[in-house]
C-alpha cells in the first residue's frame, strides 16, 4: 500500500482518542456509541453519533455509512466498539475504518480492556488494508501518524500519554 494518507490517519487517531477517552469513562458493562469524524478539502471536522435501539443498529448503522455518507467526506474514520474472539476467551477492542471518498482505506483494531479504574490499551493497533495486515514499514508509519493525531485532541490532557506509557506489550489480537 504505497502512499498512505496522513491527513485520514491523523483524523483517525484523533477518534481514536475521543473514542477511547469515552470509552474510559464508561461504567460496568457499557458500550461505547459508534462515531464519524469526517474532514473536509478546508479542515472542517464533523463528528456524528451513530443512533439505534441497541448496540448492534449502532453498529449497522456505522458499518452503512462506511460506503454510503462517507463518500461525500475526502476523508473520514469510523469508530466502534466490537467484542473480538481470541484462544483465551472475548477481548474488547475498538475498530476505527478509515476511508476516503467511501473508498476503504484501511482498518485498525486497537484491543483494551474497559473500565474506569482499570482502562488500558492492550498492544499495538493491529493495521488491516485490502489484504490483510500491513506489512511493517507502512503498518508503523501509519500508527505513528494515528498516534500523532491522538496528541492533537485538546481535552485529553495527559490521558493519551498515561494509556501509551501503560500500554501492554502485545496485543491479544496476535496469534502467537
Amino acid at each position: 500500500m504505497a502512499g498512505l494518507p496522513t491527513a485520514a490517519l491523523q483524523l483517525a487517531g484523533f477518534l481514536m482518542a475521543h473514542a477511547f477517552w469515552t470509552a474510559s469513562d464508561l461504567p460496568p458493562g457499557g458500550h461505547y456509541q459508534p462515531q464519524s469524524l469526517c474532514m473536509r478539502a478546508d479542515g472542517n471536522r464533523q463528528l456524528q453519533t451513530f443512533e439505534g435501539a441497541s448496540a448492534k443498529e449502532q453498529d449497522e448503522a456505522a458499518r452503512a455509512f462506511i460506503t454510503g455518507g462517507a463518500a461525500q467526506w475526502p476523508d473520514c474514520a469510523i469508530a466502534r466498539q466490537v467484542k473480538v474472539g481470541t484462544p483465551t476467551g472475548e477481548v474488547d477492542a475498538l475498530v476505527i475504518d478509515v476511508v476516503q471518498y467511501g473508498g476503504s482505506v484501511m482498518t485498525v483494531v486497537q484491543a483494551f480492556r474497559p473500565g474506569q479504574q482499570d482502562f488500558r490499551l492492550l498492544g499495538d493497533e493491529l493495521m488491516l488494508g485490502d489484504n490483510g495486515p500491513l506489512a511493517p514499514l507502512p503498518a508503523a508509519q501509519a500508527a505513528a501518524a494515528m498516534r500523532e493525531g491522538a496528541l492533537d485532541h485538546p481535552g485529553l490532557g495527559d490521558k493519551w500519554e498515561q494509556w501509551e506509557t501503560g500500554r501492554d506489550p502485545v496485543s491479544p489480537l496476535v496469534q502467537k
